[in-house]
């Protein structure tokens, strides 16, 4: 048998289809629909997850006969999971995509990029020259050096963003009821530090003097706004983050479906729909 064959009898045999496969390891249905149609190969990480969900060899996955395996011998296995008191193998929602650890450097980059932008803005206010000859030199040279890095920043992290929303259209919510909690309370606290930093920014200037050349009052004011608007923009990205049912829906809204992927729907993939 092939591996098409092998693995659409693998996922016969636990009455699974090609969405319910793609979920548990960290692809598209799309992806699966592929494999199964010969049109592309799973990488060497995939199918390692699908040999430990249904506890199979590498080497019978891609090269042996499964078509003889009986349903009870093909229960998937314990990753993702948990054994419970008898043996009996409970789904646990379990991150396999990576997700959480890339909203959590997406909201690190937004937030570094907001604050480079409000800092470069503030740099330029201070060391540009007051008066009747105002030289505006060095705040489009501070705004700009801000700008430049916060592009770096973001353009690259929304590359990769789009490349994963592009591979993981639709994931499992993994979150539990307290993390999510946590989330929203870790935002609450973030907002109220960061009004704090707001009203200390805003008497920077009555600590160092009004904006004279060469003094850090607007440094040291834009700065504690930078820092301020950094928190709130990674505390809400964080808590956002664990609406996994809004990422879903976004990428239901900007994902275009391959059209080969649904030429070579199976049996289980009609009678599941």
């Amino acid at each position: 048998m092939s591996f098409r064959d092998n693995l659409q009898h693998l996922r016969d045999l636990q009455d699974m289809s090609q969405a319910d496969l793609a979920q548990r390891i960290g692809v598209s249905r799309q992806s699966v629909a592929k494999w199964e149609a010969e049109k592309s190969y799973p990488e060497m990480d995939k199918l390692i997850k699908i040999c430990d969900l249904f506890g199979c060899s590498l080497d019978d996955l891609v090269r042996g006969d499964l078509a003889g395996r009986e349903a009870a011998s093909a229960e998937p296995s314990s990753a993702g999971g948990k054994a419970g008191c008898e043996g009996v193998v409970e789904d646990v929602p379990v991150d396999v995509w990576g997700y959480d650890e890339r909203m959590r450097r997406r909201a690190w980059d937004v937030a570094a990029a907001v604050a480079v932008v409000i800092l470069g803005f503030g740099a330029g206010i201070n060391f540009t020259t007051m008066g009747p000859n105002v030289n505006p030199a060095p705040f489009i040279i501070f705004f700009s050096m801000g700008v430049a890095l916060a592009l770096l920043l973001v353009k690259p992290m929304w590359e990769e963003y789009r490349a994963f929303l592009k591979e993981h259209p639709q994931i499992d919510d993994f979150y539990t009821p307290e993390q999510k909690a946590e989330s929203r309370s870790a935002k609450g606290g973030a907002i109220a530090g960061a009004v704090v930093l707001v009203v200390a920014g805003l008497n920077m200037p009555g600590l160092f003097g009004w904006f004279q050349q060469y003094t850090f009052a607007a440094l040291a004011m834009f700065g504690c706004l930078a820092l301020a608007s950094a928190i709130v923009v990674y505390a809400v990205m964080m808590d956002r983050r664990t609406d996994v049912a809004r990422y879903n829906r976004l990428s239901a809204g900007t994902t275009v479906a391959e059209p080969d992927a649904a030429k070579a729907p199976t049996a289980g993939d009609t009678l599941a729909s």
